[in-house]
């Protein structure tokens, strides 16, 4: 039997969740399972527990990467604040106290790859193939490189005096112009 493999164009979103959720075994261990939808996450997010019951973000996107990786962000952040009512809720065990992000989209823009290192997101590459007509999902480890630039070594080692007691450092405000709020900062404020 020969094998036809060929890239294909990305499915839709609602397509591409259901691949995911069928691939959850093969991303995060054999007993993963899914989360109920829980809160107002984005459409592009999923929440599951790993083999070892840790609790995942995983945030999608076939043609936006930055916009999978913001609503990741946010979506990580809601469900650090919804942790105590899922413990409540027995949806996940008494020791999930911490939440992982990992980003599937097809490349990561050169402005988020630091935005996402600095987060501690996992990022994978996402492509779409066909394999003898049914449609699959290839996810691949990023490249070292995506999210952990190198960083030059330095020619001659100097060690530098370690500081025993650092001084904080003096915090200077911006200068406005006028003084006052703008009306977007205003309408901000009203709501609180």
């Amino acid at each position: 039997m020969s094998l036809h493999i060929r890239a294909v164009a990305p499915p839709t979103q609602a397509r591409l969740r259901q691949l995911l959720l069928e691939s959850l075994p093969q991303l995060l261990g054999s007993e993963a399972r899914a989360l109920p939808s829980t809160g107002h996450l984005p459409v592009d997010t999923v929440v599951a527990l790993d083999a070892y019951q840790r609790v995942w973000v995983l945030s999608f996107s076939s043609n936006d990467p930055g916009r999978a990786l913001l609503d990741g962000i946010a979506a990580l952040q809601q469900i650090r604040d919804l942790l105590p009512w899922l413990r409540q809720a027995r949806l996940v065990g008494a020791e999930a106290t911490e939440c992982s992000l990992l980003v599937l989209t097809s490349e990561l823009p050169a402005g988020s790859a630091e935005l996402a290192r600095r987060a501690g997101v996992e990022w994978r590459r996402l492509r779409c193939l066909e394999v003898n007509g049914e449609l699959g999902l290839l996810i691949e480890p990023h490249e070292a490189s995506a999210l952990q630039p190198q960083r030059p070594q330095p020619a001659a080692v100097n060690p530098q005096p370690v500081v025993q007691n650092p001084q904080p450092a003096t915090l200077t405000p911006l200068s406005r112009r006028d003084g006052g709020l703008s009306a977007e900062e205003e309408a901000f404020f009203q709501h609180l």
